[in-house]
């Protein structure tokens, strides 16, 4: 059949009086034979076309026909002005946007094409206000702020381009950088957070798959491959092209820590520029490496350090004291290996400001201290835990901690001489005690229950491990007592001398693992205080240096696992009136 531009453009008129009639199907026919007969001719049939699609809500095939109108003819606005329409449908904003731009471009200050105009900004406005970021008119400051509470600063650089320019522009949010595995990775890494953070790195971590790789202790004649102490080299280059005195917090995992220490801040002369406030050593295994605080690494002394955790280590506890003579806080735990008090002691004569002490062990013994310690008195120190420590009956003897708040003691072969010293020991205050711990530990009835009577703020109270707790059931459950003069001096704090139960703060209790503890005494210890709490009068009380009167608190949780005599009928009391009530007469299997 020949073809004549008369032919394609009956069809393409034929179609356009069809289209107007609203025959679409009829329009689209005449287009789809006067198209092929045109060869490219006329951009006018692929965008007419389009215009029928798009009334069919084809608006894929629209599109292409729009296309192919700005392949023929790239300087004319029809194409680029149907496809913005369209890919506005399809909630392809940004390239909406882009045909928006492209078509007001080519649109001439003809007036007959002010509506169109008009139709196309209205357009670009809309699609502005829906791809604008809902917090785009954030100040950076307030953005930075947001951004801080985020772990992942890689993940805020992925979301969109304004923000991945803030977070590349702004060195506070990779002030975090943490090393794993593969060492290749983490060099690169490395040098990726020294430049965006401009060598200002505030927190170090190595993880212990980098650090049992290539930084990891040599033990004995042990020697590392070539290989690995190559790349150990390397990383401890480039951790040295940090601004170290930016270096606020120190995690490692499975490093030669004295090794890492050295290379990094022994050759720093000014206490000033060494500016490490947490330490954070740990080991999966004991055994690896010196004992930390050797003066043979002569390591400069951490005046700065605040917070010191040891996992799986030994401790140079002589030399130690000189390590880090300025701690508040300082945790240390160890697996196969025993720790006796006697050393602690000299970490606390030499951190005077302590306030926090934990320390434990799975290795328990006894120890003889040969001389009655000086007197040690810890102001701040208000958070004592100790599991497992080597104790000897004097180890605590002239220890005085006026400001405790909490105290936990777990596996202590000598926890009775532990609690008789503090309560005998005139400097001990328990006027702020908010929890006593003491699991598989013994204890002598009137020991306990002075330092019960001089708790009025205790709130968390477990004693777990077997013994008999009938006493303290007892006690718990019946009116407070006048104590002793000498246990109310001005020395050992403030404390009240009429309460109208004995810890009436008191809200958990745990007095697991004593198979003689009866129903009686829990019960009335329940009763009574959801009584006192109900009372108008009798239930309140004032403590030393408050202006208003408090009541006296409910137990809210009460744990009686292991009591096998507590009877199984009254547990449908327990758990009516405590909210969190649990008694099981047989402890839990592993894995069940």
């Amino acid at each position: 059949m020949s073809s004549s531009p008369m032919s394609w453009k009956r069809l393409f008129a034929e179609g356009i009086e069809r289209f107007r009639r609203e025959d679409l199907d009829g329009a689209l026919k005449s287009f789809d034979e006067a198209i092929p007969l045109a060869d490219g001719a006329s951009y006018a049939l692929h965008d007419s076309r389009a215009a029928v699609y798009e009334k069919q809500n084809r608006l894929k095939d629209a599109l292409r026909d729009a296309k192919k109108t700005i392949d023929i003819t790239p300087t004319q606005w029809h194409g680029y002005f149907r496809s913005a329409r369209l890919f506005a449908a399809l909630n392809k904003s940004s390239s909406a946007l882009r045909m928006c731009s492209l078509a007001l471009e080519r649109l001439s200050e003809d007036p007959k094409h002010d509506g169109r105009r008009r139709e196309l900004t209205a357009l670009r406005c809309q699609l502005e206000a829906r791809t604008k970021c809902p917090i785009a008119g954030i100040p950076v400051e307030l953005l930075l702020m947001v951004f801080d509470l985020v772990c992942r600063p890689v993940a805020l650089s992925l979301v969109c381009r304004r923000w991945r320019e803030i977070a590349l522009s702004h060195p506070t949010l990779w002030h975090s950088l943490v090393l794993a595995e593969p060492p290749k990775k983490a060099i690169h890494k490395l040098q990726e957070w020294r430049r965006r953070s401009r060598g200002q790195v505030a927190a170090l971590t190595i993880r212990k798959s980098l650090g049992g790789v290539v930084l990891k202790p040599l033990v004995g004649r042990e020697r590392g491959h070539p290989d690995d102490l190559a790349m150990r080299d390397v990383i401890l280059a480039e951790l040295r092209r940090l601004d170290l005195a930016h270096v606020k917090t120190c995690h490692l995992e499975d490093v030669d820590a004295g090794l890492f220490l050295t290379a990094l801040w022994g050759d720093i002369c000014s206490p000033s520029l060494q500016c490490l406030e947490t330490l954070s050593v740990s080991h999966s295994l004991l055994g690896y490496g010196e004992s930390l605080g050797r003066i043979e690494y002569s390591i400069p002394s951490w005046a700065n350090i605040r917070i010191l955790r040891i996992s799986n280590m030994k401790c140079h506890w002589m030399a130690f004291t000189v390590f880090a003579p300025g701690l508040t806080s300082f945790e240390y735990n160890i697996t196969g290996f025993p720790v006796s008090f006697e050393s602690i002691r000299y970490l606390l004569l030499a951190n005077p400001t302590l306030e926090k002490l934990i320390v434990g062990s799975n290795a328990s013994y006894t120890s003889y201290a040969t001389d009655s310690p000086e007197p040690l008195i810890m102001t701040h120190l208000h958070h004592v835990e100790l599991s497992s420590v080597a104790l000897s009956p004097d180890s605590t003897q002239n220890l005085s901690l006026p400001s405790l708040q909490v105290l936990r003691l777990s596996q202590l072969p000598g926890s009775a001489l532990v609690l008789e010293n503090l309560v005998d020991d005139p400097g001990t205050s328990f006027a702020e005690l908010v929890e006593l711990t003491m699991k598989n530990c013994s204890f002598e009835t009137p020991s306990l229950t002075l330092a019960l009577s001089l708790a009025p703020k205790l709130e968390i109270l477990q004693l777990t491990g077997g013994l008999d707790a009938n006493a303290v059931a007892e006690s718990l459950g019946s009116p407070c007592s006048t104590p002793h003069p000498v246990l109310t001096s001005e020395i050992r704090g403030l404390v009240p001398t009429e309460l109208p139960i004995l810890c009436p703060s008191l809200t958990v209790l745990d007095l697991s693992g004593s198979p003689s503890l009866r129903t009686g005494p829990v019960m009335r210890l329940v009763k009574e205080r959801l009584g006192l709490a109900a009372s108008q009068d009798s239930g309140k009380f004032r403590l030393p240096g408050q202006d208003s009167d408090q009541r006296v608190s409910c137990i809210r949780s009460l744990k009686i696992d292991g009591c096998i005599r507590i009877e199984a009928e009254m547990l449908p009391w327990f758990r009516k009136n405590v909210p969190q009530f649990s008694c099981r007469y047989l402890p839990e299997r592993n894995g069940s």
